[in-house]
């Protein structure tokens, strides 16, 4: 008998959302305006590397035990097949679910760039369940110069070891909500400023949507958000379609920042087989 999926964040939000008076934002984009196409796919960009922590919480860095600071995001990822012909969309069970994203001062782990070699902070994986569902626990993410707001996702299937799909993109958000939270003297975001980059200048989030002319990458990434008091909750679905896969082609707008470049990726030895079910 298969158990019945509870999400996490539904009950956290369902306890404490009312109390703590939610604040909900989402995108008109990632609702219905460019109805059921495939996720774009944004470069990775050069900061992915492949630690093979398999966990829900990415917050605490392992090679030390400390717990980084900011305001704790609760993140819901829901991964399906698209069929853009029929409209059908199907769960995506036993998926390698990615992310990982900058900390509040903007610095990533396990980079030379950012001397933080051998640290492997918010870094992550999650298997997708027979829902198609994978959640995190981490903390709103910060920025670097070049770039908005982002978080990188990475979805993988694996036969054995053998890796047979990859589809790298990023998440985005709202604006307005960003500022809210970088201006809390209460979070440690405040002492690194605002983002010198916006949406409207950041090459990843104005690329292509790359099935869609004339539509714009980010506006479909955004992420489905709400606040209450202590926590956000975050949402984003991820829909593939295997043989219509959107591409997205960055602009050259924006300055400095990391090159978007991808590195070399394989699959390590012992990387965990899939389950089945």
């Amino acid at each position: 008998m298969l158990k019945k999926h509870i999400n996490p964040h539904r009950r956290e939000l369902l306890r404490q959302g009312a109390a703590a008076g939610a604040l909900v934002m989402t995108s008109p984009w990632s609702r219905a305006a460019l109805g059921n196409t495939s996720v774009p796919e944004v470069t990775e960009g050069p900061y992915f590397v492949d630690e093979l922590l398999n966990r829900s919480d990415i917050r605490v860095d392992p090679s030390n035990g400390s717990t980084q600071a900011g305001l704790l995001m609760l993140l819901s990822v829901t991964v399906s097949t698209l069929d853009t012909t029929t409209g059908k969309t199907t769960p995506l069970p036993g998926a390698y679910v990615d992310i990982w994203h900058c900390n509040a001062q903007g610095l990533y782990s396990d980079e030379s760039a950012n001397n933080t070699v051998g640290q492997k902070f918010l870094r992550g994986y999650q298997v997708s369940s027979s829902q198609g569902k994978v959640a995190f626990r981490t903390i709103y993410p910060g920025w670097y110069s070049g770039r908005t707001p982002h978080i990188h996702c990475k979805v993988r299937e694996f036969s054995g070891s053998t890796k047979t799909f990859e589809l790298s993109t990023q998440f985005f958000i709202d604006e307005q909500f960003t500022q809210q939270i970088y201006s809390d003297s209460n979070l440690p975001y405040v002492s690194h400023g605002l983002p010198d980059q916006p949406h409207a200048s950041d090459q990843v989030y104005t690329g292509t949507q790359g099935c869609i002319e004339g539509a714009v990458a980010g506006d479909q990434l955004l992420l489905t958000m709400a606040r209450t008091s202590t926590y956000v909750s975050a949402r984003f679905n991820i829909l593939i379609d295997k043989n219509a896969r959107c591409t997205s082609a960055e602009t050259s707008m924006g300055s400095g920042g990391a090159p978007g470049g991808t590195p070399p990726t394989g699959t390590p030895p012992g990387f965990p087989t899939p389950p089945t079910n």
